[in-house]
């Protein structure tokens, strides 16, 4: 049994389900990221757990309580939202100690849980500030901040840093995960970006079409996808189309031999799904050795890896290979070359 329970929950807006059936659990103090394209229903969940929006049928039960029909103001949750949503008259400590006030907490006690608060996200000598006086990422810290101050059962992070810039972003996102595990907050992130939820994370659950696809750790849901849909949307895959054939893929003139084609009806058209970091890279020098072959297009500097785009021998088809950056030096464009997939992880499905 988890300490945040999502049991069957259902929700159609127009007649459009939203939410399909969404079953989730949390254990206390764990940080559990929803992934998924727009649309998929991520946020729908995260608003029923918050209570701004209700159900059409299923449950959302709290450390064993049933709070489906507890009022959103009743349900102890803490939020902070892709806007920050800060009181624009108001400084940062009393945005923070806002929540404090509602609950009639003494002055003496507001006071000291708005600067450990302050210290803890890194503001220690913003209290005073107000919110046009600081930056994006200043300006979400204060809102975690109130958030937290009124000690929530659980934290809801709706999209929080998607409108920050690239590095602020990393470093509250680190943030966040610093906090959210020093306080043992058990934790709800939405988002989209699947950078930001490999990386904070205890388990991601990616959604498609109001259901959970896949629930598991980063690496189990990178390296071990459940789904084509998984594969493709968590991370950079290639998807290269070929034919099923005696229990093998046929990719042009290559024949790459696999379990996964056991079943698939031969002649049929499929998907070779492989990321571009498990593929093996030779230059090719004339002989095939049975491998698949093709020259190289273009190189993308990304620091430690360079990726190269290869055009395929025989056919339209571009796939993309990863190498450390020194290695992939040796293969400018215009180098005809042979890949290796014998080390590859790769899915095949029908196309």
């Amino acid at each position: 049994m988890g300490y945040l329970e999502l049991k069957g929950l259902r929700k159609s807006f127009g007649g459009a389900p939203a939410l399909d059936g969404l079953d989730l659990d949390l254990t206390e103090g764990e940080l559990v990221s929803l992934l998924g394209p727009s649309g998929c229903g991520k946020t729908t969940a995260l608003r029923i757990v918050a209570g701004f929006e209700t159900a059409d049928t299923g449950h959302v039960v709290v450390a064993g309580k049933d709070i489906t029909s507890v009022p959103a103001n009743r349900r102890d949750m803490g939020m902070v939202f892709q806007a920050y949503s800060l009181f624009p008259n108001m400084t940062a400590a009393q945005n923070i100690e806002f929540g404090l006030r509602l609950r009639k907490a003494s002055g003496s006690e507001r006071g000291k849980r708005v600067d450990e608060l302050l210290e803890l996200v890194g503001l220690g000598e913003f209290g005073g500030r107000f919110p046009h006086q600081m930056s994006g990422g200043q300006q979400q810290r204060v809102a975690l901040a109130r958030a937290l101050a009124i000690q929530p059962r659980v934290l809801l992070l709706d999209e929080p840093l998607s409108a920050l810039d690239a590095k602020v972003r990393v470093n509250l996102r680190d943030e966040i995960r610093r906090i959210q595990t020093e306080l043992g907050m058990t934790t709800l992130f939405v988002t989209h970006d699947q950078e930001e939820a490999l990386a904070v994370s205890d388990r991601v659950g990616v959604m498609s079409q109001g259901k959970l696809e896949q629930l598991d750790t980063p690496a189990v849901v990178y390296r071990e996808p459940a789904s084509a849909f998984v594969a493709q949307f968590v991370g950079v895959t290639n998807a290269v189309l070929g034919k099923a054939e005696s229990g093998a893929v046929r990719l042009g003139t290559f024949t790459l031999p696999t379990d996964a084609a056991a079943d698939l009806a031969d002649g049929s058209d499929v998907k070779l799904i492989v990321r571009p970091e498990d593929i093996g890279i030779v230059e090719h020098k004339g002989e095939s050795n049975g491998s698949l072959l093709g020259s190289v297009l273009t190189q993308s500097f990304l620091g430690p890896v360079t990726r190269l785009v290869i055009r395929l021998d025989g056919d339209e088809q571009t796939i993309r290979v990863d190498q450390p950056s020194n290695i992939a030096a040796a293969y400018p464009p215009g180098t005809a070359v042979a890949l290796d997939f014998a080390a590859s992880r790769f899915m095949v499905v029908q196309a």
